[in-house]
């Protein structure tokens, strides 16, 4: 393949599909309240992962894979004989993962002539940088140029849609998102946020709710925009929680008929902000 992607752990991409399709998925960091520091990668057992939330104290903090890690892909990809490569990568709102992806381009730029190296900013985050993923291998199959490729797919990033309900405030605070004033306030009103990422690949409320089941009916409404438009394929994502994801793909085939739904379990990227028990659908309005 002359036409190579890279993409960042926090997509939730499907390890066997990325290896069937030569995607190339970086690890980010990611480092326990203890001390531990691990690399989201194959070996990273989510299991265990979620489990630690048992204990309260329990928290996780993750960063950035270094311009190393990059490089290192850049240059097994050159050696393979790739001549184009596109980067994925998760908003650059949320994260420095592009700029490590673009800080590693330059020093290796400097040294091979004969590759080109494009970058997309997903301005989100999991399945909406697979979404990304999986529309660039259908049109390097069409045989698109890799420039064109990366620009069908930056264009395309303000057509997928991403909600997350958060049963409860308390990771947010914990992790600094909120002031103690919100989370109190929040507590006191029993209320539940709904948040979206906006067209700067930041998070921001969209609603807020009182009542868990009632926040699944509103996702499927603020997606919709009350039912005038409808996703061409639909992802619940979930935080461990598979009963609630369930229940929300069972209201979306109620509301919305027969429609593509995929059910994923999240990685650190999402929990580690939002806590367990969240559930997110991120809708792709658009193909190539």
């Amino acid at each position: 393949m002359s036409i190579r992607i890279i993409t960042d752990s926090a997509s939730d991409i499907d390890r066997n599909f990325a290896k069937e399709n030569k995607v190339a998925v970086i690890p980010l960091s990611v480092t326990y309240n203890t001390g531990e520091t691990f690399k989201e990668d194959e070996n990273f057992d989510f299991d265990k992962y979620y489990n630690n939330y048992s204990n309260p104290d329990f928290s996780v903090t993750t960063s950035q894979p270094s311009p190393k890690d990059f490089l290192n892909v850049y240059k097994q990809l050159k050696k393979e004989g790739t001549k184009e490569i596109i980067v994925v990568t998760i908003s650059s709102g949320l994260s420095g993962t592009l700029n490590s992806a673009q800080l590693a381009a330059k020093m290796f730029l400097k040294i091979e002539k004969d590759i080109e190296i494009y970058f997309v900013d997903s301005l989100n985050a999991s399945m909406a940088e697979t979404f990304l993923v999986e529309e660039g291998l259908k049109l390097i199959e069409k045989g698109f140029s890799g420039k064109e490729i990366a620009e069908k797919l930056q264009s395309s990033t303000n057509k997928i849609t991403t909600l997350i309900l958060l049963p409860t405030l308390y990771y947010l605070r914990k992790g600094g998102r909120i002031s103690v004033a919100k989370y109190l306030l929040g507590r006191l009103l029993h209320v539940k946020p709904i948040t979206i990422v906006n067209d700067e690949g930041k998070n921001e409320v969209a609603a807020t709710i009182r009542d868990f089941d009632e926040g699944l009916l509103k996702l499927i409404e603020l997606t919709t925009h009350n039912y005038t438009r409808t996703p061409i394929e639909l992802a619940i994502v979930h935080t461990n929680s598979i009963e609630r994801a369930t229940k929300l793909q069972n209201l979306i085939k109620e509301k919305l008929g027969d429609i593509k739904i995929r059910i994923v379990r999240s990685g650190v990227t999402i929990s580690a902000h939002i806590g367990p028990k969240c559930v997110a659908l991120i809708s792709k309005f658009f193909e190539f």
